[in-house]
């Protein structure tokens, strides 16, 4: 094996954990915010409008999980594939992907473009 794979192997083997890291927040934002939402409308706990958004920013947080972690799906599919311009062209057409769904993901939560708050599920 040469030296650059085994970079990409090592490379491929960090991304690898850094999805299983982000898989067990996403499961663990997910619980929580159903034990949440749960406990407040079993409750007759009148929400105002602060924790509504506070739950919607959970949502939002576990999207861009799930988008981070295909984007590290998509690159550890390519990084042992071609030639380092077919890697490079791979990683930059996911990386854009990844974008789109961040800025669509985001609604209101960054102040960003977007008009309309986010819809919670």
């Amino acid at each position: 094996m040469s030296e650059i794979q085994t970079v990409l192997v090592t490379l491929q083997d960090a991304l690898e954990h850094i999805k299983d890291v982000q898989t067990n927040v996403t499961k663990l934002n997910l619980e929580s915010m159903t034990k949440l939402s749960e406990a407040i409308f079993d409750s007759d706990f009148e929400l105002e409008e602060e924790g509504f958004v506070a739950l919607q920013h959970q949502d939002i947080l576990t999207q861009q999980l799930g988008a981070t972690s295909e984007l590290i799906e998509m690159i550890s599919k390519h990084i042992n594939e071609g030639s380092a311009e077919d890697l490079e062209k791979n990683i930059s057409g996911s990386l854009e992907v990844a974008k789109a769904k961040k800025d669509a993901f985001s609604g209101n939560a960054f102040d960003h473009k977007h008009e309309d708050i986010v819809e919670l599920f």
